[in-house]
């Protein structure tokens, strides 16, 4: 039982196109979903697999056949951000599956870890503590070195960029949920 993923990787500032380059290459990561480590199957490790051609116009692009599952890729090369966001994907038995990655820009990295740090939580001792109370200092110092960087950082085309403040915002207005029945308020 197997199946084909085309992978298609995409242009930062203009993710409707492909992106084109004569100069770099693509490896990419299949992980299985379920399980602790990357897909092997035939006697390859698919933990770092160059993607086998470029297509065409200097595409970067690659088909590979993989046995049905569901897999999380992400794609590495010496550009951008070095790291595209990871996709999930469903392959089933003869199908082929597009899988389009998208390379991320430092300044989008290191607006997700701000938002992480400044909003996020982690489980300590069975409870759901923020980050900023568990390292207040730590979090104040990474967000004055994280702004500083940003700010040197050309601004990209692409993706727009949810600040802290806008996102407490918005998180603010979300429907809260009531009871273990989830059910919205009106």
């Amino acid at each position: 039982m197997t199946g084909k993923i085309c992978v298609y990787i995409r242009d930062t500032q203009h993710p409707a196109d492909l992106y084109d380059s004569s100069t770099h290459w693509y490896a990419i990561s299949i992980h299985e979903v379920g399980s602790n480590g990357p897909l092997h199957w035939k006697g390859i490790n698919y933990d770092f697999v160059w993607l086998p051609f470029r297509g065409e116009f200097n595409r970067v692009a690659g088909e590979l056949e993989i046995p049905a599952g569901t897999y999380l890729i992400q794609g590495f090369a010496y550009c951008w951000n070095i790291t595209t966001q990871v996709a999930w994907v469903q392959v089933n038995d003869g199908e082929t599956i597009s899988v389009n990655l998208i390379p991320t820009t430092v300044r989008l990295c290191i607006n997700r870890a701000l938002l992480g740090v400044k909003l996020g939580t982690a489980m300590v001792n069975n409870e759901e503590v923020p980050i900023a109370k568990i390292a207040p200092r730590e979090v104040e110092g990474f967000e004055k070195a994280a702004a500083a960087l940003a700010g040197k950082l050309p601004k990209a085309v692409g993706i727009q960029l949810v600040e802290v403040d806008e996102l407490q915002n918005r998180l603010r207005k979300t429907p809260k949920e009531e009871g273990s029945g989830k059910k919205q308020r009106k």
